[in-house]
């Protein structure tokens, strides 16, 4: 029988939010269970610790990795505390110097790819037009467009605001580089793109019921969250995981979305086209639930 687990590489910002764990340890969780294949993972907020922290984590999981990272999107701001925390665990990727850039890791892991894969952002999405723009090189001799038509079956991202408009949203606005990112996405892909709003994870509160010694709980604590966060990053990644969006707890507007260039304003056309925004059909006490039983301590 054919291999039907479904191939994911991740991108995550991995910096000012803890729901970016929780999203790893559901994506972890899966691959343990061999629903999918994890393949990587693209950090696009670099700080002192992202790599290490990240590398700690997963392999905690029992899942290990290779980790990107992008290199122009180093970070002011206060110190992570629960990167610095997750750090101190035994981890192999000892700096950011070790890690290759995540679009050359992206063009790397799908043309080496047997099948297609899914690639899920959860954070700012400059990685994915940088493999967009990208040409031919040592693994293929296609563009970055090319190879993503050939080997992306669909693009996830968690951005946007879909239930007002215009809508604005952090990982399209924080940054001039991610509102161009999101405006070049949404005009150049070649696959169909799913976006997951800011209103959809706004109230849904997982990660807040860890046992101790969950090295997760301790990163929660870290965060100021010991009671849970809200849950953009692990609902776009179960969609993702499910690739059912009923099954899930969604439906879809399908149609074309937009966002400016300047501003990070999020626009959509609905009707025809390859684009969509999930809208949740369900009480969030379904999806936290959902989320909750995945992430659960181990025994």
């Amino acid at each position: 029988m054919a291999d039907k687990k479904i191939n994911i590489i991740h991108g995550t910002d991995w910096w000012t939010d803890c729901d970016d764990i929780t999203a790893l340890r559901v994506l972890c969780r899966a691959h343990k269970a061999e629903k999918i294949n994890l393949l990587c993972v693209g950090i696009n907020s670099v700080m002192e610790y992202s790599a290490p922290s990240v590398s700690a984590f997963t392999e905690n999981e029992g899942v290990k990795i290779p980790i990107g990272i992008d290199r122009s999107a180093v970070r002011d701001g206060k110190a992570c505390k629960y990167q610095k925390l997750l750090a101190s665990y035994p981890h192999s990727v000892r700096s950011n110097d070790d890690c290759p850039d995540a679009w050359k890791l992206y063009r790397k892991t799908l043309a080496q790819l047997d099948g297609k894969a899914d690639i899920t952002e959860v954070g700012f999405p400059q990685i994915i037009m940088q493999l967009m723009k990208s040409g031919p090189d040592e693994y293929s001799p296609l563009t970055g467009l090319e190879l993503i038509k050939e080997k992306v079956n669909r693009i996830w991202l968690m951005a946007g605001r879909w239930d007002r408009e215009p809508g604005n949203e952090y990982n399209f606005a924080a940054y001039p580089e991610c509102s161009e990112a999101g405006h070049y996405i949404c005009e150049n892909s070649p696959v169909p793109l799913v976006f997951l709003g800011f209103e959809i994870g706004w109230g849904v509160i997982t990660g807040g019921k860890l046992k101790d010694g969950d090295m997760m709980k301790e990163a929660f604590i870290a965060h100021g969250s010991p009671e849970g966060r809200h849950s953009w990053d692990p609902m776009l990644v179960t969609a993702a995981i499910t690739q059912n969006f009923e099954k899930a707890g969604y439906s879809a507007v399908y149609g074309k979305a937009k966002v400016d260039p300047e501003t990070g304003d999020n626009y959509f056309t609905p009707g025809e086209g390859n684009h969509c925004y999930l809208v949740k059909t369900e009480e969030n006490a379904f999806y936290e639930k959902m989320i909750n039983e995945i992430i659960a301590s181990k025994e």
